[in-house]
């Protein structure tokens, strides 16, 4: 038998995605964490981030780099945080 002349199986959606007539609310996507508390967890991490990486920086690229790497990390968050939604 050719490849063309088999039937061709159906893709099995995973058990997690429902069907097409099902209600909105089980099409909603789980409750994740509200604008806020996702603004506030990266100011966290990349708080952290900072604290731990501008003094290795510092130590492996010597006062210059830790100068450039922090100008450039400063620069995204602005640009992150000032972005029109």
């Amino acid at each position: 038998m050719s490849g063309s002349a088999k039937g061709r199986a159906r893709p099995r959606r995973p058990a997690s995605t429902p069907a097409r007539g099902a209600s909105a609310a089980a099409r909603k996507k789980p409750a994740g964490l509200s604008p806020v508390a996702r603004r506030w967890a990266f100011v966290g991490a990349f708080t952290l981030a900072l604290l731990v990486g501008l003094p290795l920086a510092h130590a492996m690229l010597g006062d210059a780099g830790a100068i450039l790497l922090g100008t450039f990390a400063f620069g995204f968050v602005v640009g992150r945080m000032t972005i029109r939604r």
